[in-house]
Order: structure tokens, then sequence, then C-alpha cells
């Protein structure tokens, strides 16, 4: 190949350009790395990713109709009217008396098509005939919004500074909703003014001697507009508070601080960021000579400030689930550069002069890099198609990990070639070097393995399989949990009494709840609601529907580390202390909304002989406070349905529990709700999902190698990957479930995208005219740092995510760094293997 630069063909153009225009290559650098920190800048921030809000609550009132009036003559109406929603889910209605109440959920859409679809219910409710004396029907569509800050307002004037507070942050240009909890009205001329008479809430608060006291107070929920910066919004609310003269003796104390948990949350995780990318550098200085080492380490933080900018501009905040992605695509992100430094090096070791080695490595291993960035973009970015809630939750994942891996595809043909002309002197791969560091002493041993398993090629696959299928054995050792709980210095106690039960008598077992709360030295503070629940402060916790037999606790804690203790106790004395009403002490969760984790809906015929059997089933299996809605009139999608509910004993799972149980269940007229339900979803769509993804990569290599047979050779390495995936899981005590289930989707992608490299240079090696046997010995160890640089980067840039990262995030990083580990050390060794048995069987020419 001529070398000269008249002679460099018309696709190196833009690596050559950065290598021979240096002063504005420079140039564009900086110009990168500001838009980078700008965009930082002025990103938005939050605790979690956004679910969308396609439930709507509809309430219908009726002074005169008992509760079985009310299912017949209002709520079967309202739900035969409903169904003809074209884009209708589910409908939950209770029925009691003087109310009925409808959940609506559509399936997740568009912002737009959702309103569509609620001007359409609208139009509906119009035309549906109710009894003479019934209120208008009342459709609540953004009753699932939590608000961003929640101030408790006490003292006796608390109305009256409750009431200044909401007229003085309406002027608050961030300020979106505003609502009250607690304020009494004046006269009671409605229904609704009844239930807000009911409506009754104490804090528990600590003041200036240091003991918890409990207060009456008004509730004041402020929802920060979209768009805006959290931090800035606290701000302004605080001083527009700070500056208001309230009435004498009125104290506002923040109950629920939204933007604190999400500066603590982004503040961990940028932490957690900031560590792995100083690993990841180790890694690199470990495996390769500095000036190497430190053209990967510069390459990062362009690369990141490239992937911010393109967060900004698809908005794109930063959240844990966007910044564990920045973390997730480090060590892939490298793996470009690597591969371009590794090409430069060699080019340079070769003789080429600087100023030609510098854009000549990269564009010789340009199809190597272009398609292993593909193929790492494939096994993540369909997990963008997952639908509803998940898809939601998850969408920022792959969006980031892809922003991340196109930037360092353009870092690697720019600013690489830029860096390694200034600062490569040239290395050569592992088949020409000698020496004392301690991979140079693995190098005879892997020579002389890969020749053992060349020469005996088809017991060498027999066993890596073999192994493969032994693996399998682990799976029945996994606990199921679709998601963990949401660390944070909170949790809630969820009361209800029996049917019928008056306000007051909830309010004397509201009364008792707190009086043991103010014994324990852990608790900050507390919230505590009677008549109904409190006002949604996170974002799976919904609000519970007003009633006079119904109470909430929320309990902040000082740590969130107290918390796990301290439920496990206040469950014991709970259990022994409060005798008349369902009290459910429970931790916070992530994933989507669940009201408990165990849910088994029975219909049909003989629902309380089945309720009973379900029941008694659940108890033997060990379940945690069981119990059903039995006491009030409940239909799902218009059919009569009891729900049995419980939780899980503390430090067990729910799986486990349904696991005993389900051999006892009746055989007809149940469905799995809760956890069971979503995982089983869960699980169907991340495998159109995975076939996607596999589908992508087969085709990727298709087009790089332009052959089925080697294409598949190297896919049949992948499921190589499970053995370390099963054994991390296994190992770190993982819970199989959503985030498990994303770690195995994409670990396809990942081994591939770091072993093609060895692949490409095996063809590179035989195109030469080099023999089978000696080609496939060579580009081993040609390739073997490139390799395991990646490969290490990506297992050791996780480890602050597996250790700091929390539960959330352990079962994906348990399935990609062992997996990753098992899987390169495995087809490090089996994919030479396989190429040389195809040949062997004339597959491969």
């Amino acid at each position: 190949m001529d070398t000269s630069p008249s002679a460099a063909p018309a696709s190196a153009l833009l690596t050559r350009f950065f290598v021979e225009h240096r002063l504005l290559g420079w140039l564009a650098m900086a110009a990168v790395l500001a838009w980078g920190w700008l965009s930082f800048q002025r990103l938005p921030q939050q605790e979690d990713p956004t679910f969308p809000t396609h439930d709507a609550v509809l309430l219908t009132v009726h002074p005169l109709l008992t509760a079985a009036q009310m299912e017949q003559e209002v709520t079967a109406r309202l739900e035969a009217a409903l169904a003809r929603l074209p884009t209708l889910e589910k409908l939950q209605s209770q029925s009691q008396d003087n109310v009925s109440t409808i959940v609506i959920r559509l399936h997740a859409d568009r912002k737009e098509a959702i309103d569509e679809q609620w001007r359409k219910t609208r139009e509906i409710l119009k035309t549906v005939p109710l009894p003479e004396g019934s209120e208008e029907p009342r459709l609540e569509t953004d009753y699932q919004l939590p608000a961003t800050l929640l101030f408790a307002v006490l003292g006796d004037q608390a109305a009256a500074g409750a009431d200044a507070i909401e007229k003085a942050l309406r002027a608050v240009p961030s300020s979106g909703r505003i609502r009250q909890f607690g304020h009494a009205p004046a006269e009671i001329t409605s229904f609704e003014d009844m239930v807000a008479a009911s409506y009754s809430v104490r804090t528990l608060h600590r003041g200036k001697s240091g003991a918890l006291q409990p207060a009456s107070c008004v509730l004041v929920a402020v929802e920060m507009k979209a768009g805006n910066i959290i931090h800035d919004f606290k701000e302004a609310v605080l001083a527009k508070i700070g500056s208001l003269s309230l009435p004498e003796g009125v104290q506002v104390i923040t109950v629920s601080d939204q933007p604190a948990a999400t500066a603590h949350r982004i503040s961990e995780f940028l932490r957690c960021f900031i560590e792995a990318v100083a690993v990841v550098v180790l890694v690199a200085l470990l495996l390769m000579d500095w000036r190497t080492a430190l053209v990967v380490a510069l390459a990062i933080p362009l690369t990141i400030a490239m992937t911010l900018g393109g967060m900004a501009a698809l908005h794109v905040p930063l959240q844990q689930i966007s910044i564990a992605a920045l973390i997730i695509s480090l060590g892939m992100l490298v793996d470009d550069p690597v591969v371009a430094s590794d090409g430069i090096n060699r080019e340079l070791a070769e003789g080429q002069p600087r100023g030609i080695a510098a854009w000549l490595g990269p564009f010789r291993l340009r199809r190597a890099i272009f398609f292993g960035t593909i193929i790492n973009i494939v096994a993540f970015l369909p997990l963008a198609l997952l639908p509803g809630d998940m898809g939601a939750f998850i969408i920022s994942l792959p969006i980031v990990i892809t922003l991340a891996l196109v930037s360092s595809r353009l870092v690697s043909m720019t600013f690489i070639p830029l860096l390694g002309y200034y600062l490569l002197r040239g290395q050569r791969g592992f088949d020409a070097v000698t020496g004392s560091h301690p991979l140079h002493r693995l190098i005879p041993f892997y020579q002389r393995t890969l020749q053992r398993a060349l020469r005996r090629p088809l017991p060498t696959i027999l066993a890596a399989y073999g192994l493969l299928a032994a693996s399998t054995a682990l799976i029945p050792l996994f606990g199921k949990q679709f998601f963990p709980v949401a660390e944070r210095s909170q949790f809630l106690i969820d009361l209800r009494l029996p049917e019928g039960s008056s306000i007051e008598q909830t309010q004397k077992v509201t009364a008792q709840i707190g009086e043991r709360l103010q014994q324990e030295e852990a608790i900050q503070s507390a919230v505590m609601v009677s008549g109904g629940g409190t006002p949604m402060f996170y974002y799976n916790v919904l609000p519970r529907q007003p009633a006079p037999n119904v109470a909430q606790v929320l309990v902040n804690t000082r740590h969130a580390e107290d918390v796990p203790a301290l439920i496990m106790h206040l469950r014991e004395v709970f259990d022994r202390e409060v005798k008349d009403a369902l009290c459910l002490v429970k931790q916070i969760e992530q994933g989507p909304a669940l009201e408990t984790p165990i849910q088994i809906e029975i219909s049909g015929e003989d629902i309380p002989v089945k309720t009973s059997q379900v029941r008694q089933a659940l108890i033997e299996a060990g379940a945690y406070k069981v119990h059903d809605d039995s006491g009030v009139l409940t239909r799902i999608n218009q059919q009569r349905t009891v729900t049995v509910k419980a939780l899980a004993p503390f430090g067990s799972l729910a799986s486990g529990i349904l696991h005993k149980a389900r051999a006892s269940f009746p055989a007809s007229g149940i469905a799995f709700g809760g956890e069971e339900r979503e995982l089983l979803n869960s699980q169907r769509e991340m495998e159109r999902v995975l076939k996607i993804s596999l589908a992508l990569i087969a085709l990727a290599m298709m087009v790089q190698f332009r052959s089925m047979v080697k294409s598949l050779v190297v896919m049949l390495t992948v499921p190589l990957g499970l053995i370390g995936a099963f054994a991390g899981m296994a190992a770190t005590h993982a819970s199989f479930g959503f985030m498990a289930l994303i770690g195995i989707v994409s670990l396809a992608g990942v081994i591939v995208s770091h072993i093609i490299v060895l692949s490409d240079f095996i063809e590179e090696e035989r195109a030469a005219g080099m023999e089978l046997e000696p080609a496939l010995m060579r580009a081993a160890l040609v390739r073997l740092r490139a390799v395991l640089a990646t490969v290490f980067a990506t297992v050791c840039g996780l480890i602050p995510l597996a250790v700091t990262g929390g539960e959330l995030w352990r079962p994906l990083t348990a399935v990609h760094i062992f997996g990753l580990l098992f899987g390169t050390v495995l087809t490090l060794v089996v994919l030479p293997v396989l190429y040389l048995q195809f040949a062997r069987w004339r597959w491969i020419r």
C-alpha cells in the first residue's frame, strides 16, 4: 500500500486532516471540551427516570347510593362506556357507599397521543346516563405527578400561613402545580368538603430540645415545571418562603425534599464515575506503556464531553440511569482509542514516519473499529424498543451508551491520531515482545494452551460447551426480584381499619403509631395522615384514595442505612401492639408502582372459597401480612375480582413465597399480579429484544466478513459468556430481575465487540497468504493486548458501580463483569479452535 500523503485514500481524509492540520485539531479539541462542560451545567437533574403518566382516576359521587347500588348503576355503566377506548389497557374499580373510583390505564404512548385519549374519554363520559343525583364524573389525569418539595406548615394559624405560601410560590416561574392538604373547609357544602374535613395531618418533628414533637399541620405540595434545574428551583422556592412575613407562631419544615435526594444520588454516581475513570486509566497503565495509556486517558474526557453535548441536544437529564450508562459505557468507549493507538504503535514500530503512522494505523483498523462500535451499539440500542413503563424507565441507558460509542468512534478517528502524533513512539504486539511484565510471563502459557487446543479442536469445543451446560445448574439458585428496594432515608406505614370504621377510630390508631415512633432516635421526622394517604412524593408511591378507614405515615430517618433495622423492629412492635387495623411497614421500592409484591387476583365462580384457599397457601408458605380487598366491591376489566395481597418477610423474596405456595393454589380462576406479572411481561419483551440484538450483530458481522459461516463462528462464542454470567449472579447473590435481563441481553454484543479485532486480524493475515494455523496463532498474540486492555477496562470500570451503585445495579454488573471475564478467556481459545475446525470441515476457505 502506497502510504505517501498524496496517495492516501479519500476515506482517510478526516483522519489525515487532524494530523496535518494540528492547530485546527487542538482548537477543535478545546471546543469539544467547552461544549461538554456547558452542556453538563445546563442538563436537567432528577433522582430517577420519569415514568409516563398514562393512568387516570375517575371519581363519581352519589350521596344516597349504597356500595352495591354504586357498582350496578354507576361503576358498571361507566366501565362499559370506557371499554370503547381504543388504547385501553386495564380498568380497575372500587365501589363504596356514595363513591365510585375507577383507575383507567392506557397503553404507553407519546404525551400528545395520551392527551388525545383523555380528550376522547371526557367525550365518552358525557354520553353515559347516570342516576339522578349523581355528581358529574371527575377525571384526574395528573394524580401521579409527585411533589418536588413537600412542606408542613405548623402553628395555630397554619391554614393562613399555607395560603400565604401558596400565593407567593405561584409567582416563582419554575413552579408548577401547588396543592394544600389538611386544610379543613370553613363549611361543608359538598361531598368533597366532607372528605376534606375527614382528612387530617399531623407531623412529628424535632424541636429545639431534640425530641420528636407532634403537631397538627397543613401540607403544601409544590411541583416543578419540566425542564428546569431542580437545585435552582429549590433555591427559588426557599428564598420566596424566607421572604414572607408569616403569621406569628407559624413554622415551616420540609418533610420531603426531592432536590436534596437528587443531589445526593447524582453526587454518589458522579463519584462512582470518577472512580471508574481512575480505574480504567490504571488498567491502561498496567497493560500499555505510559505514552499509550496517556493517549487513552485523554480520549475519555473528550468522549464524555461529546456525549454530554448529545444528551443536552436530545434532552436526556442527569439521573441514576443516565449516569450509570456513562459508567457502563466507560470501558467500551476506550475500545476504539485502544485499538487506534495500538494501530499507530504498530505502524511506528514497523518504521513508518509519525506523520503517516498517526493516520495510517487507525485507517487500517477502520473496519474493525467501525464494526466493533456498531456491534456494541446494537447490543444496547434495541432496549429502546421495550414498551410501556419499563421502556420509559430504561430508555436513557441505550441512548447514552449509543452517544458515548458514536463519540468514541469520532474521537478515535480524529483526536487520537493527533495525540498519537505527539505522544506515541511505537510498541509491538505480544508476538514480538519479551520482558518482565506479568502479562509477558503469561504469553508462553497462553501459546501452549492455544497450541494444545488447536491440536485437539473437537474435545476443546465439547469441553467449553459442556461447561456451559453445567453452568445452567446454577439457575435454580437465583432468587427472582423484579426491582430492588430504593435505598432512601424514608419508608411508609400503611394503615387500613375494617370497612365502616369512623375517622375518629382511624385517628386513634394513627396517634398510637405516632406515640411509638416518638421513641425512635433514628427518626428525623414523620407525616401522619388520617382519612387518606400522603401527597405523592416519589415516582412510584401512588396516592391512596380518601376514606375514613385509611391512614398513611411517611417516616424520614436520619440515614438511609437506618431503614432496614428500623422496619424490622417496628414490624415486631406493631404486630404485637396494633390489633384493630392492618398495619404494613414497608420499604419504598424502585420500578413500577406496586402496592404489594405478592398479588393474586381471583375472579369467576366460588370467589370466597378460592380466596380462602389462596390466603391459606400464602400463610403456610411464610408470607407476611396476608390480606385481601373482599370488603370492597372491586372489579378488574368489568369482572368482579378479589385480590389477595401479601409482603415477603424482611430479607426474603416474594418469588420464594410464591414458589412454595403455587402448588396449593386453585387450578383456575386466578391470575398473578404484582411482581410476578411484571417479571413475566419483562421476560417476554426481553426475549424479543435479544432476538433483534443478535440478528443485528450477526448482520453486522456478515457485512464485515462477507461470509455467513465466518459470522457464525464468532456468534458461537457468544453463549460462553453465560458461564460467567450465571457464576457471577450466584457468587454475588444477585436476584434475577429486570436489570439482570438487561445485562444478559447486552452481554452478547459486548463480548463480540471485544473479540472482533481478533477475527479481523485472522482475515487480514490469511489475505496476506499466511497458512491457517500460523495465522491463528499470530492473530491471537498480535491482538491479545488490545483484547485484554478493552476487556479489563470494561470489567474494572464496572467495579465502582458494582460496589457503590446500590442494589439496582448489582445484577447487571455481576452479569457483565463475570460474563466478560469468563467469556473472553474462553473465547481467546475457542474462537481460533472453531475457526480451525470449520476450515477442516471445509466450511471456511
